[in-house]
């Protein structure tokens, strides 16, 4: 197998003329990340006793903030009309999706949404339960493990009948080579099984509904800071977000 190679970009410049054989030499893909990451976020351990926007380091004029939180990725923030487009085809295939995980895994569901429905300013993730989706243009993968994935992950295949040849999902320690055909959706633990695409020709994308890991941190004690925070503010958000829950 050629070495792969990963582009991280937006579907606006995604390049139709990239090679759409896997087998040929220089052989790259795009992916594209909608996600809200907390795996980058500043803890506040050892923090002094004070709000954390009153805390910054001794000598430091500018102190960003926002990276105590979980954060939405590059690509959602660079493109807001891409994103909010996606986001509505996504949230289209969820009304499906989010069914049948929740009957089918139901307690990893409901271990799964606890992030995706704690997130900062009370955003929802499109892909809910989850707290986003990577889009994956022709993605032909060497074996890898998502240590970053909480728990599991479902890949949706986009393949139009006689459009595209290959591109099998491989589960090593499973033995597994599933072959999808359009829409289907297959459901694995992406954290612990090796997984990757086999050798893929033609028009073939795939849609990776996953979780950061990190995002417990967040949902167990935001991100380290909740020693540093106001209990009048506290009180406040309890209480609006009682509310929108109602």
């Amino acid at each position: 197998m050629p070495a792969v190679r990963r582009r991280q970009t937006s579907i606006s410049v995604f390049q139709p003329k990239l090679r759409r054989d896997s087998t040929t030499p220089g052989y790259s893909y795009c992916a594209v990340h909608k996600s809200y990451y907390n795996r980058f976020s500043e803890q506040g351990v050892g923090a002094p006793e004070a709000h954390p926007n009153l805390i910054a380091k001794k000598g430091v004029s500018r102190v960003n903030r926002s990276q105590r939180v979980p954060k939405a990725s590059r690509e959602m923030i660079d493109e807001p009309e891409e994103s909010a487009l996606t986001a509505e085809f996504i949230e289209l295939i969820m009304t499906v999706i989010e069914i049948h995980i929740k009957k089918l895994l139901p307690e990893e569901y409901s271990r799964i949404e606890v992030y995706a429905s704690r997130l900062p300013l009370n955003e929802r993730s499109p892909a809910y339960p989850f707290g986003g989706y990577v889009i994956n243009f022709r993605g032909c993968t060497e074996g890898h493990q998502d240590d970053i994935d909480d728990e599991m992950c479902v890949v949706i295949s986009w393949c139009p009948p006689g459009k595209s040849v290959g591109g099998e999902i491989a589960l090593f320690e499973e033995g597994l080579v599933i072959r999808t055909r359009q829409w289907d959706a297959v459901i694995f633990h992406s954290c612990d099984s090796t997984h990757f695409n086999l050798h893929v020709k033609g028009t073939r994308i795939s849609i990776v509904l996953q979780s950061d890991k990190h995002g417990k941190k967040w949902v167990e004690n935001k991100n380290n800071w909740t020693q540093s925070s106001d209990p009048f503010l506290d009180a406040i958000a309890t209480a609006v977000e009682a509310s929108l829950s109602t």
